[in-house]
C-alpha cells in the first residue's frame, strides 16, 4: 500500500527501467557508479538465481510426488520452454504470458482449495482435525498473536511490521515504469497490493486440508510436499492434470520475470554502463538473449544445492537487512548518499554470511543468553537490521553529501516531499505536487485498512468466525471508501 501512494508514482516519475539506474541519477561521483554496479550485480545475479533456484526446487518438489517422470527432465523442459518466449518475446512477452498464466493458476489452485475442503466433509470438519492434530492445535489456527500481554509471537509480529520494508522490488518498479502514467501505475499497484491480501488463502486452505489428511507426513515425505499429496489423494487424472498444469504455468510465469529482469541488469546496468556505452541496438538485443540464456542454466543448476525454500527465503531476506528501510529513506531524506547503500549492503552480507557460519560450525553458541540455533529469524532480522542501520548512519554523517547540482536534479524530476531541507527551499516551482505529506499518510492507513481488513475478513470467514470476519470486513470497507476517493481525486487533478 506504501508503493500505491509513494513509490508507484515516484518510479514511474523517475522513467527508468531498472532500479539499479536510481543510483546516477539520485547521487553522483564514482560512489554511485559502484552502487549501480554492485546493485546490478546483487539484484540481477545473487537475488535472482537464488530466486529461480528455490522456484524450481518447489516445481520439482510438485513434480516428483504428482508424476511418473523424472523431475529435472520435466523441470528442463518447463525452464526451455520459458526462455525462448522471454529470448525473443522480451518484456512483452513476460507481462502478456503472466497476464493468461495468471487465471489458468488461480483458477485451478482455487478448485483444488475447494474439492480439498469438500473431500474432508466440510471447513468445520477441517479445522476439527486441525485441533485434534498433536503436532499443530488451536494455536495453528491464531491469526494474530495474543495483545494481552508481551510474549516473543507478539514481539515477532511487531518486528515484521516495522522492518520488512522496501520501495517495492526490482521487477515490481520494472512493470511500474512501464504503466502509461503514475494513476495508471498507481492503480496497478493497488490491484497487486489486493491481491496479495486474497491469494495466500488459496494456499493456506489447503495446507490446513493437508493437516487433516496427513497429521504425520508419509514416510519418506516432508512438508514441501504436503500440496502435491493433497493433489493426489483428492483429484482425479482429470483435475490432476490440470492442477499440475496450473503449477507450470506459475512456474513459468515466475521464471520468465526474473530472466528478463536479471537480463535487463546485466545488459542495462552491466554491459551498456561500463563495457560498450554505445553499442548499436542488435548488439544489445544479441548480448540481452545470451544473458537470459546464462541466467537460466545458471538457475538450474544452482537447484540441487538448495535444501529447503525456507533455506533460501531467509537467507534472502536476512542479506537484505537494513537496506530495505534505506530503500525508503533515500528518497525522503537529501542527506543520502551512495555509501549510505553500499554500507548497508555490505553490513547485511556480513551478517548473512556470519548467520551461515554460526549455523554450521557454532549453533550452540550463545547470544543474549539464547544458543544461536534457538533464535527464531524475526529475532534475527531484527539484529541484523540493527547493525545495518547503525553501520549505514555512521558511515553517512562519515562522508561528503551529495553535491546541490545533482540533488537539486533529482528532486524536481521526482518531487517526493518529505525531508528535503534546503533543497526543496531553492527548487523552482512545479507542476508536480509532493508525493510525501501528511494527507499522504492518513491515504496510506485507509489503503492499509483496505488490505488488512480483507485478508482477516478471509481468514475469520474460513476459521468459521462470523463476528470478527465482520468486523474486519467493516474495516475493508471503510478503507476501499478512503481509496476509492483518493482515486476520483487524482482523476480530477488529471
Amino acid at each position: 500500500m506504501v508503493a500505491v501512494y509513494l513509490f508507484a508514482r515516484l518510479w514511474r516519475r523517475l522513467e527508468i527501467v531498472t532500479d539499479a539506474e536510481f543510483c546516477e541519477l539520485r547521487y553522483d561521483g564514482r560512489s554511485a557508479a559502484v552502487l549501480r554496479g554492485v546493485r546490478a550485480f546483487m539484484s540481477g545475479i545473487v537475488t535472482n538465481l537464488i530466486t529461480m533456484a528455490w522456484v524450481t526446487l518447489g516445481m520439482a518438489s510438485i513434480i516428483t510426488v504428482t508424476m511418473p517422470v523424472d523431475k529435472w527432465t520435466a523441470v528442463s523442459i518447463a525452464m526451455g520452454v520459458t526462455l525462448v518466449y522471454t529470448m525473443f518475446g522480451g518484456f512483452f512477452s513476460a507481462v502478456l504470458t503472466d497476464l493468461v498464466q495468471f487465471g489458468v493458476a488461480v483458477g485451478a489452485m482455487m478448485t483444488l482449495a475447494i474439492i480439498g475442503v469438500l473431500h474432508c466433509g466440510g471447513m468445520g470438519a477441517v479445522l476439527e482435525a486441525v485441533r485434534q492434530s498433536p503436532a499443530h492445535g488451536e494455536r495453528t489456527l491464531s491469526l494474530l498473536p495474543q495483545f494481552d500481554h508481551a510474549n516473543l509471537d507478539l514481539a515477532c509480529f511487531v518486528i515484521l511490521l516495522s522492518l520488512w520494508w522496501t520501495d517495492s522490488g526490482g521487477y515490481v518498479t520494472q512493470r511500474m515504469s512501464a504503466c502509461r502514467n503514475e494513476r495508471d501505475a498507481a492503480k496497478a499497484m493497488m490491484f497487486f497490493a489486493l491481491w496479495q491480501s486474497i491469494r495466500p488463502w488459496m494456499w493456506a486452505v489447503v495446507a490446513l486440508v493437508s493437516i487433516a489428511l496427513f497429521p504425520v507426513m508419509p514416510a519418506g515425505q516432508t512438508d514441501t510436499q504436503a500440496y502435491p499429496l493433497v493433489i493426489n489423494q483428492v483429484l482425479g487424472i482429470g483435475l490432476r492434470g490440470l492442477l499440475i498444469t496450473a503449477f507450470a504455468a506459475a512456474f513459468m510465469s515466475t521464471i520468465t520475470t526474473q530472466l528478463n529482469w536479471g537480463a535487463s541488469y546485466l545488459v542495462r546496468d552491466g554491459y551498456c554502463r561500463f563495457l560498450r556505452p554505445h553499442a548499436p541496438e542488435r548488439e544489445i538485443v544479441f548480448v540481452s538473449r545470451l544473458a537470459t540464456v546464462l541466467l537460466a542454466v545458471a538457475g538450474i543448476s544452482l537447484t540441487p544445492l538448495l535444501t529447503s525454500i525456507t533455506q533460501a527465503w531467509e537467507f534472502l531476506a536476512l542479506l537484505l537487512a537494513g537496506s530495505g528501510v534505506i530503500g525508503v529513506v533515500r528518497w525522503f531524506w537529501w542527506r543520502a548518499n551512495a555509501w549510505t547503500e553500499l554500507s548497508a549492503m555490505a553490513a547485511g552480507l556480513g551478517c548473512a554470511l556470519g548467520n551461515i557460519a554460526l549455523s554450521a560450525l557454532a549453533p550452540r553458541t550463545a547470544f543474549f543468553g539464547v544458543a544461536w540455533a534457538d533464535w527464531r529469524f524475526e529475532l534475527k532480522l531484527a539484529l541484523f537490521t540493527a547493525i545495518a542501520l547503525a553501520v549505514s548512519a555512521a558511515v553517512t554523517f562519515l562522508t561528503r553529501p551529495v553535491s546541490r547540482e545533482r540533488l537539486l536534479a533529482f528532486h524536481a524530476k521526482t518531487r517526493p516531499g518529505g525531508a528535503w531541507g534546503a533543497v526543496s527551499r531553492a527548487a523552482a516551482p512545479a507542476d508536480l505536487p509532493d508525493i510525501l505529506t501528511w494527507g499522504t499518510l492518513l491515504d496510506i492507513l485507509g489503503g492499509v485498512a483496505l488490505c488488512l481488513g480483507t485478508t482477516l475478513g478471509l481468514g475469520y470467514s474460513l476459521l468459521l468466525k462470523p463476528a470478527p470476519a465482520a468486523i474486519a470486513f467493516t474495516v475493508a470497507l471503510a478503507g476501499a471508501v478512503s481509496v476509492f476517493r483518493w482515486f476520483r481525486a487524482q482523476d480530477r487533478r488529471a
